[in-house]
């Protein structure tokens, strides 16, 4: 598709993006924006269905209907980069080049008049001519203040599409993340796996709570929640910065170590069984202490292995075999 055509689809999409926005009572905002942009463009199916079951019940499309959008089918997804902003901004870009250059030449134009408009002033017999001059000059200046204002408004546009490019990678560093501990969730451990190269030497930690449920029912899921945030405290104090600690869910946790052997992954393993064992917690509201927390770890080294997930295989049976083996202790797979 060659510029004019691209910039004229993406014109399109944007004036009836914008109609739609203002029929709906809808702030313009840039979560706004994309989420009706795909709308419109038909870029998301999911995205569209949702939006047309609504207006087909004839409920309002809130800002919260519209932040829910946004988050569940754009946030952490390339697609709105890909297909809107980056299209957009580069249509953007040239448009700005080209009014630019239409404001220099106009600036060129308008400083020539003035100087024939100062030669025809001290000119008797040309008083129709320079009424002429004095007209191109006017239509001149006024056609350059407003290339100037339309620069001035696309600038602002390209800022707000900076503004949600940067809220997009927020949004989508955030879904990477276990919001409840901060260690990396399952989505997180696949894409900082990639970056890995799974020949070299790996470890592997396994490591689930014991009897995590009778603290739940004891004491509640808040209290539950605390427990989990101190272990994944402790499990993050044991390991470098180039290890990667996961929240696999619940009260399992994955510790990929890289670049170790399973001799110094069982060490610092122990470490971490050692450290939560010790762990003094006491329930703030009651004054309680609460029973010692003791966790179950399985280690594994991806000898003769092809894969992570027949890795992490392993490190679960050795887990499992922990577990059987009378918890609060680490075995190697």
């Amino acid at each position: 598709m060659s510029f004019d055509e691209n910039y004229q689809v993406t014109s399109n999409f944007s004036e009836l993006t914008h109609d739609f926005l203002s029929s709906h009572l809808i702030a313009p905002t840039p979560v706004n924006y994309a989420v009706v942009y795909l709308y419109i463009s038909n870029e998301n199916e999911l995205l569209c269905a949702a939006i047309d079951k609504r207006l087909q019940q004839g409920e309002l499309i809130t800002a919260d209907f519209m932040a829910q959008l946004f988050e569940r089918f754009v946030s952490f997804s390339q697609e709105v980069e890909s297909k809107i902003l980056s299209p957009f901004k580069e249509t953007l870009n040239k448009t700005l080049e080209k009014i630019s250059h239409q404001v220099s030449n106009e600036v060129k134009a308008s400083n020539s008049l003035q100087k024939l408009d100062k030669i025809l002033t001290n000119t008797e017999h040309h008083k129709s001519l320079e009424q002429i001059v004095g007209y191109l000059f006017n239509t001149i200046n006024n056609s350059k203040a407003q290339h100037q204002a339309l620069s001035k408004e696309l600038t602002l546009t390209q800022q707000e599409i900076n503004h949600l490019k940067n809220k997009l990678e927020s949004s989508r560093q955030e879904a990477l993340v276990d919001s409840l501990t901060g260690l990396l969730n399952r989505r997180g451990c696949d894409s900082k796996l990639q970056n890995i190269n799974f020949n070299n030497t790996h470890s592997t930690l396994a490591i689930d709570i014991d009897h995590f449920k009778n603290i739940n029912d004891k004491f509640g899921h808040f209290v539950g929640d605390k427990v989990i945030q101190r272990i994944a405290k402790t499990i993050q104090s044991h390991i470098s910065e180039h290890d990667l600690a996961v929240r696999f869910g619940g009260e399992e946790f994955m510790v990929i170590m890289t670049n170790k052997a399973v001799t110094e992954a069982k060490v610092i393993a122990e470490n971490i069984r050692v450290s939560i064992e010790n762990l003094k917690l006491v329930q703030r509201e009651s004054n309680t202490t609460l029973p010692p927390i003791s966790v179950s770890i399985g280690i594994a080294q991806n000898n003769n292995m092809t894969n992570w997930t027949t890795l992490f295989e392993h490190a679960d049976n050795a887990l499992y075999q922990a577990k059987n083996s009378g918890r609060n202790c680490c075995i190697c797979a």
